[in-house]
């Protein structure tokens, strides 16, 4: 093999590549760096992942070389509060350690390696100069596989969770089927929920899972996500499964124009106690027309409420939802309206729908 062929990196690097030479706000993750998990129960803070992602978007095509890399301290605002928080969270980056599934010579097995090998963080000039491992190199340069974040919309998150599993939906949601699923000790490692933490489903459920997906559908303009317990043994949950689908136009440009706005008042806008992020006549009237939707509402005969097979029933839990998973209330309205919800049509099921999702969202405790 020639010398220039050995130095080819993959797709990933060579899209990153292109994304630089367009001065695109776009960043381009390595699919294993989505998929890589924490290692020793420990997993970066919000403001380490968000530095992290950064430094990738800087390097670019070039991180896979053996060089360093440097990026101005003033394009890491708003990944932290204050360039002073900046030395704790490259130190945090040092120190942190990452596992992922590897073989050596037919042998299957765990490697656990760091990203970053050594920095300099500058005074008066400003700089942070940095450079990966050769583990990082490596694993970076082989890369065929990606997913496409936006810059302001990993600065908008304030849930470290939430841009976990934006990082995922990224990767995932232009698949013919876009779904993840796995038990909930994966589930915990994928996102980085520290050993100890949220030890019960529901307090994982709420404050992991229910917080990260509104946060996703209010800020993240390329879809939207949904989560659901996939499998149970008794009243364990045992498995979950998390959906990925294209957002509707006019709920896309609602992310967008959020994205825009000044974080104050998000937390609000989200939980539907100050102004409303859409309109939901706009957002049923767009997507119904656009999948010619018939005009007798009925309520879903598996009783499963999705963005493209009843678009009327999940624009209303988008937007009245106060951020819960849409089946999940769904589930709600079957169990308690066992037998009306097949009686209901059109503007009456919409109307009962609405009530319900309402009065769900002003009683169950805030994602």
């Amino acid at each position: 093999m020639s010398g220039a062929a050995e130095d080819k990196p993959g797709r990933t690097m060579e899209v990153a590549r292109i994304e630089k030479e367009r001065g695109s706000d776009t960043i381009v993750q390595p699919r294993e760096l989505v998929e890589v998990r924490y290692a020793r129960g420990v997993s970066l803070s919000l403001s380490a992942r968000k530095v992290l992602a950064l430094m990738m978007h800087q390097t670019a095509g070039d991180a896979w070389r053996d060089q360093e890399h440097r990026i101005a301290k003033r394009m890491l605002r708003g990944s932290h509060n204050s360039n002073d928080r900046l030395t704790d969270t490259i130190d945090e980056l040092m120190g942190i350690f990452f596992a992922m599934p590897d073989q050596v010579e037919g042998d299957q097995g765990r490697r656990t390696f760091q990203m970053i090998e050594e920095t300099f963080e500058g005074g008066e000039q400003g700089w942070l100069i940095y450079r990966f491992t050769r583990r990082a190199r490596d694993l970076l340069k082989d890369s065929e596989a990606y997913a496409l974040l936006h810059r302001e919309t990993v600065l908008a998150f304030d849930s470290k969770y939430a841009l976990e599993l934006y990082q995922l939906g990224a990767l995932l949601y232009r698949r013919d089927v876009p779904i993840w699923r796995g038990d909930v000790a994966t589930l915990r490692s994928k996102l980085g929920v520290p050993e100890g933490t949220y030890g019960s489903f529901a307090d994982l459920r709420r404050f992991v899972l229910d917080a990260a997906t509104a946060e996703i559908n209010q800020l993240v303009p390329q879809f939207s996500v949904a989560w659901e317990v996939a499998k149970r043994r008794g009243r364990k949950v045992t498995e979950i499964a998390i959906t990925f689908r294209r957002k509707a136009p006019i709920a896309a440009v609602a992310a967008e124009e959020e994205n825009e706005r000044h974080r104050a008042g998000r937390r609000a806008r989200r939980e539907g106690t100050e102004e409303a992020i859409v309109d939901p006549a706009a957002i049923i009237a767009a997507t119904a027309a656009r999948l010619s939707v018939s005009d007798i509402l009925r309520w879903p005969a598996d009783d499963q409420v999705s963005e493209y097979r009843t678009p009327d029933l999940y624009a209303i839990g988008l937007a009245h939802g106060g951020g819960h998973a849409i089946q999940r209330l769904a589930d709600q309205y079957v169990r308690v309206r066992s037998d009306r919800r097949r009686q209901l049509r059109g503007d009456a099921l919409r109307e009962d729908w609405t009530t319900w999702v309402k009065g769900c969202a002003g009683k169950w405790a805030k994602p």
